[in-house]
């Protein structure tokens, strides 16, 4: 009986012992797979975000276009010729009178055939941080008006309704057919934009400006496609959630493996658009035919704030890619008038009457900060510079995936391709390389000293101070006494 006791205690310590190692075994390969999927996401150079604000600006700009708009409303799109009446004044020839009142007047008939009777409101989206233009189109009669276009400016603030002038500053500028021009697009910036002609106090324009906040994206491998966020639909609220795609980018390299990327943003419309939406209506919804973005100002925040909203986040897709480089081009034969050849150059040289086009200086800037203080780096690109940016600390490459993890936030990158490096360190000190794609745009030497201490400025201070008084005292001392001597002689 005891016998046959142990005999089964073995088979289930057996047993145990095989559950074990099977757990343990699995749970090895798990987190080996795991570590895999981690270390071949890493081989991604990175989310570039100015590139994906670029392409989320133009995927908006399209969302809210004239054709979009179109099946709202048809629209005649029409020609400013405004440029063309300042500049010919009024010595104009015939011909040229001919012309400008042929165009004044289709551009009557074009603003009469778009008349609908009330007034037309155009939609606008723009990224957070993006610089916009908002046009005044005007039909000036050139015998009557004069150069000057009287026009005026007026934002009715989406915050408190208040309406006031738009005066011109760092922030808003004029072009010279009084085109507003909007840098830095903030929230405070949401709201209706007025073209007012002064004259007659005629509204020629609104716009209706709605700011998308920024947000982080969810990066998806192209091999993990299936994990894209499907359709939801909110039957409660009369709402539906899904992924506006933008087309994917080039690829960014050629001859080997290289990256592109596809951008999707989370996006909120009506499922019947004869019901309302609940718990607060959305009339603005006929301004956006095709849906508004889950982080704009346009949705109020009743339903902003909705869970399933609130937890959806937009997509970026990258894949690898692979593109064949360009052809060697042909040598280039240059000849006299009578056909003859003069020169045969071949590719990457050019003629001896040529001047080669110099590449742009790299620019270079020294900055001197104190240890524990903050600083920006930023790489001086053009405004619409949309290749990849990335950064170097001498002559190690900074990648923006890892480098927060690895100084737990003390240096990162943002969206707009900055450098942010906080509580600076002695050995910070170093030269940063802002590199687009393989040009060097520019060289920021940083040097980080010791902090003075703050006391040693205070005891220097007070000790100036004393001295000060002390030399003051002294000097009057000298003066009255000089004046005693002469006045007993």
């Amino acid at each position: 009986m005891e016998a046959s006791g142990r005999a089964q205690m073995k088979r289930i310590t057996v047993y145990v012992c095989i559950f074990t190692v099977t757990c343990l075994t699995i749970s090895i390969i798990y987190i080996f797979q795991d570590s895999k999927g981690l270390r071949e996401n890493d081989n991604f150079d990175g989310i570039d975000e100015s590139e994906d604000d670029k392409i989320i600006q133009r995927m908006l700009q399209l969302h809210t276009s004239e054709d979009i708009r179109a099946e709202r409303a048809p629209r005649v799109k029409r020609k400013s010729k405004l440029s063309t009446f300042r500049e010919m004044g009024w010595s104009l020839s015939p011909a040229d009178a001919l012309e400008v009142f042929n165009a004044y007047y289709k551009c009557v008939m074009e603003r009469e055939a778009t008349e609908t009777g009330k007034l037309d409101i155009t939609a606008v989206l723009s990224l957070e941080g993006q610089n916009i233009e908002l046009k005044c189109p005007l039909c000036l009669r050139p015998d009557q008006d004069s150069g000057r276009l009287d026009i005026q400016w007026q934002h009715m603030s989406s915050r408190d309704s208040a309406m006031r002038y738009v005066d011109e500053n760092y922030k808003f500028k004029f072009t010279d057919e009084m085109s507003l021009i909007i840098s830095g697009v903030d929230i405070v910036d949401a709201g209706q934009f007025f073209c007012v002609r002064m004259r007659d106090r005629e509204i020629e324009r609104v716009y209706q400006l709605d700011v998308l906040f920024r947000e982080r994206r969810k990066v998806i491998k192209g091999s993990e496609r299936q994990n894209i966020l499907p359709e939801k639909t909110l039957e409660e609220n009369n709402l539906k959630l899904f992924t506006l795609w933008s087309d994917w980018t080039d690829c960014n390299r050629c001859g080997k493996m290289g990256q592109r990327r596809k951008v999707g943003l989370c996006m909120v419309d009506k499922i019947n658009s004869t019901k309302p939406v609940e718990p607060v209506d959305l009339p603005i919804l006929e301004l956006y035919p095709r849906g508004i973005p889950c982080r704009s100002t346009v949705l109020p925040s009743e339903i902003a704030k909705l869970r399933p909203i609130r937890r959806r986040q937009s997509e970026t897709i990258m894949e690898y890619c692979l593109l064949t480089c360009p052809t060697v081009a042909p040598a280039r034969i240059v000849t006299d008038k009578n056909g003859e050849v003069i020169e045969v150059i071949q590719p990457g040289f050019y003629s001896m009457k040529e001047r080669p086009p110099l590449p742009p200086m790299v620019k270079r800037k020294v900055l001197f900060e104190d240890t524990r203080k903050s600083v920006i780096l930023k790489c001086p690109v053009k405004p619409g510079q949309t290749s990849l940016i990335r950064w170097q600390n001498g002559t190690v490459n900074i990648n923006p995936l890892t480098i927060r993890r690895q100084t737990r936030g003390r240096v990162r990158t943002d969206s707009a391709n900055r450098l942010h490096i906080r509580a600076l360190r002695l050995y910070d000190s170093a030269p940063y390389n802002c590199w687009v794609k393989r040009r060097l745009v520019a060289t920021i030497k940083l040097i980080v000293s010791e902090a003075m201490n703050e006391n040693i400025k205070d005891y220097i201070t007070y000790a100036g101070l004393g001295l000060t008084i002390f030399s003051v005292t002294l000097v009057c001392c000298c003066v009255f006494s000089g004046r005693n001597k002469k006045t007993i002689k």
